[in-house]
C-alpha cells in the first residue's frame, strides 16, 4: 500500500516538471519571437524618417514633418517603435496634427514607402470673422479670428481695413482660448445665420457685423448704423421673406436706399414687424 502511494506520487512529481519544462520552453521561446520582432522592427530601413506634405498652402512641410517626427518619437512597452512604418498609430496621429495645426481640415495618412509618410490635407476656408470686443462700436482695441463654414475658430486674423470679411461678436468666452472653438454649436444653425445674412445683403443693404446673445437672440448691424433684430425660434427664410415684403412696402419704397432712414426694425415676433426711422 506504501509502495502505491510512493509511485503515484514519484509520477505526480515527474508530470509536474515535464509540464514547467514545456511551460518554461514555450516562454523562451516567445522570449526569442518578441526579441527578434523588436530587434527587426527597430531597422532603419522600416523606421518613418520622412514626410511628404500635399494639399498644404499655409501648413508648411516642414513643420508637419518636425511634428510627426516628434510624436513618433518613443517605443511601445520599450520594445517596438511608435515610429515603424507597420506599427505606427495613423489615427491618433491624424488627430495629433489637426490638433497642432488648427488650419487643417481634413487629413488621410497613408504609408508612402518603407520609411516615410504621405500626409494628404485639405485646409479650413476663412468664411468670416470672429472678433472679441464686446462692444465693437465703441472703438476698443479688438482681437480677430478667422472662422470656416462650420463657424470653428482656427486662427488669428491680421488687420483688415473696410470690411473685407464679415464680423460675428459674442457667444465665445475669452477666459479660456478661442483657437478650437465653434461659434456655434450647430453647424446647420451658423449656416441658416450666414444664409439669412447673404439674402439680407441682395436686400440693397449692408450687413458688417452681428452680434449674438446667449439666449438665441441676434442684432445684425448695417453699414448705416440701422439694427436689425431676429431670433432663430422660427424659420429665417420666413423672417427673411417678411423684411423684404417690408422694405418693398410704400413706406420705405420712395427711396433707393430703405436703410438710410431707418433706426431698428424688428424681426423678432413673426408676422408682427416693428421698426422706428430715425429722428421719430
Amino acid at each position: 500500500m506504501l509502495n502505491s502511494s510512493f509511485r503515484r506520487e514519484d509520477y505526480v512529481r515527474k508530470k509536474r516538471e515535464r509540464l514547467l519544462i514545456k511551460i518554461g520552453v514555450v516562454f523562451l521561446v516567445l522570449i526569442l519571437i518578441i526579441g527578434i520582432i523588436s530587434y527587426v522592427s527597430h531597422r532603419k530601413e522600416i523606421r518613418i524618417s520622412k514626410v511628404e506634405l500635399s494639399g498644404g498652402v499655409l501648413v508648411r512641410q516642414s513643420d508637419v514633418e518636425a511634428e510627426t517626427l516628434q510624436f513618433l518619437y518613443g517605443s511601445y512597452f520599450w520594445l517596438f517603435p511608435k515610429g515603424n512604418v507597420f506599427l505606427y498609430p495613423k489615427s491618433s496621429l491624424e488627430n495629433y496634427l489637426k490638433e497642432k495645426f488648427r488650419r487643417i481640415d481634413t487629413i488621410n495618412i497613408q504609408r508612402n514607402k518603407f520609411n516615410s509618410l504621405s500626409v494628404k490635407i485639405t485646409e479650413r476656408k476663412p468664411e468670416a470673422l470672429w472678433c472679441d470686443s464686446p462692444v465693437p462700436e465703441t472703438g476698443t482695441p479688438e482681437h480677430c479670428y478667422f472662422m470656416d463654414s462650420n463657424s470653428t475658430i482656427f486662427v488669428e486674423a491680421p488687420y483688415f481695413s473696410g470690411d473685407a470679411y464679415f464680423k460675428y461678436y459674442g457667444l465665445v468666452s475669452t477666459s479660456t482660448a478661442v483657437i478650437g472653438r465653434e461659434y456655434m454649436a450647430s453647424s446647420t444653425q451658423f449656416a441658416e445665420i450666414s444664409k439669412f445674412i447673404s439674402d439680407i445683403k441682395k436686400l440693397s443693404t449692408n450687413p458688417v457685423y452681428l452680434l449674438a446673445k446667449d439666449n438665441g437672440e441676434f442684432t445684425l448691424i448695417l453699414s448705416t448704423g440701422a439694427k436689425i433684430y431676429f431670433d432663430t425660434k422660427g424659420s429665417l427664410s420666413k423672417t427673411s421673406s417678411n423684411l423684404n415684403a417690408l422694405l418693398s412696402s410704400d413706406v420705405f419704397s420712395t427711396t433707393s436706399d430703405p436703410t438710410l432712414g431707418v433706426d431698428y426694425i424688428d424681426l423678432r415676433f413673426g408676422n408682427k414687424l416693428f421698426y422706428k426711422l430715425k429722428n421719430h
